[in-house]
């Protein structure tokens, strides 16, 4: 990229700061094609491309005021584009796992009002678990499988180092996995959101 573009970039990131929907729809129009190409080669699937392209440019949106004009908004987006195709691939795995749980459980079932009822009381005891961790340890944790954040960006952030990071990981999952055992469901909800 020449200078010339990036200083017309930096321009266009400034204007959608300051709330320019014109800016928005010439950043929509440049990069949308390429990181719907990109997201269909991930998920095989034109309505999901379609649908992580919308949620994307709809969180480019709600951020605006926070965007640092100075950053590469090409990069950006490709790095909200991979944790969103990331987030869909995890949550397609975690609800098969559970149809797939449901069926072999009970294959007569096929109340799907109330398998989502289910589902959402089991993420709801899973976030409790995370949220009764010592306060660092939570941290750490969801920075890492919620956010998707490596060791070493979680040790930068939180100024502590990797082998700390580590270690608090390890026994967060360790704390998960006892309480809530292998083979139940929520286990195996577990082991789709946090350990795959």
């Amino acid at each position: 990229m020449d200078i010339e573009q990036t200083e017309r970039l930096k321009h266009i990131t400034e204007q959608l700061k300051m709330g320019s929907k014109e800016a928005f729809h010439l950043l929509f129009d440049a990069y949308a094609p390429k990181i719907h190409a990109f997201a269909l080669s991930y998920l095989k699937n034109e309505p999901d491309a379609e649908e992580l392209l919308q949620e994307l440019f709809l969180k480019l949106w709600e951020m605006r005021a926070s965007l640092d004009s100075s950053k590469n908004i090409k990069s950006f987006l490709f790095k909200i584009c991979i944790n969103l195709i990331y987030d869909m691939i995890r949550r397609k795995n975690i609800e098969q796992a559970y149809l797939n749980f449901v069926v072999k459980s009970d294959p007569t079932n096929n109340n799907s009002t109330l398998h989502e009822v289910i589902y959402n009381d089991m993420l709801v005891n899973l976030n409790q678990l995370v949220a009764v961790m010592p306060y660092q340890r939570q941290r750490i944790f969801k920075l890492s499988k919620e956010d998707g954040l490596s060791n070493e960006e979680i040790a930068i952030e939180l100024g502590l180092s990797k082998r700390t990071v580590e270690n608090q990981l390890y026994r967060a999952v360790s704390f998960l996995k006892e309480k809530l055992g292998r083979n139940s469901l929520a286990g195996l909800l577990f082991f789709f959101l946090y350990c795959s």
